[in-house]
């Protein structure tokens, strides 16, 4: 490529990841809004994020506001049952979109993905094992992932039992401050209950924290194998 062609290639790639960066900025700034008219329909509302959690993981839309807001609105346990069934299901239609429909073209975007190489390497030792840790991990994003296990040879139900189990933790936690949020802005507390919400969270952000590393090394340890 010569250095004008090379010189029109970046500056047209720049100029495509910033209008990207923008239409993702405002569809995060319009998740609030979008889940509080979800809210307003009842089962239907729910049944509608769920939906709208699904075509979140598929166009590789940040899930962690949808998972925030879900506790903020639906409360702590209802949340997290949708957050959970959405983000599976989101998972698993990525994973099959990958597998079967446009295998081809993500295989050219990660083929050359030192990271994917050695976890790719890793499943076909220990399949089930490596997703989950994948999952507690924070080395390759959710979204990403998704695609990227469907190039493997992972059966569809390990992969499917292992991202649900491992999704859990970050849904709690995320789910959680969400919850929290929403008791701090819509009720009056005494100074104990400001202990509690705050011990609550320092200790689910720990936890999550702690399985986070501990899946890191141990995901970092069996691609060295």
């Amino acid at each position: 490529m010569n250095p004008l062609k090379e010189k029109w290639f970046w500056g047209c790639l720049i100029v495509i990841g910033i209008i990207l960066c923008q239409i993702q900025f405002d569809l995060i700034q319009t998740i609030p809004k979008l889940i509080q008219w979800i809210e307003s329909l009842g089962i239907i509302g729910m049944s509608l994020f769920v939906l709208v959690y699904i075509l979140a993981c598929i166009f590789l839309i940040p899930g962690s506001p949808l998972t925030v807001g879900a506790g903020a609105v639906f409360g702590f346990w209802t949340g997290l049952i949708l957050v959970s069934v959405g983000s599976t299901l989101g998972a698993v239609a990525a994973f099959l979109i990958s597998r079967y429909l446009a295998r081809g073209f993500i295989e050219k975007k990660i083929d050359k993905s030192h990271k994917f190489s050695a976890m790719d390497m890793a499943i076909k030792r220990e399949g089930w094992k490596i997703i989950f840790l994948a999952r507690l991990s924070p080395i390759i994003p959710f979204f990403l992932l998704n695609y990227a296990l469907g190039l493997t040879k992972i059966r569809l139900r390990t992969y499917i039992i292992s991202s649900w189990a491992g999704m859990i933790p970050g849904t709690v936690l995320y789910t959680y401050i969400g919850s929290l949020g929403k008791t701090i802005l819509t009720t009056e507390n005494s100074l104990a209950d400001w202990v509690i919400l705050g011990a609550g969270l320092i200790a689910t952000v720990s936890v999550t924290l702690i399985i986070s590393k501990i899946a890191k090394r141990s995901l970092a340890l069996d691609n060295q194998q």
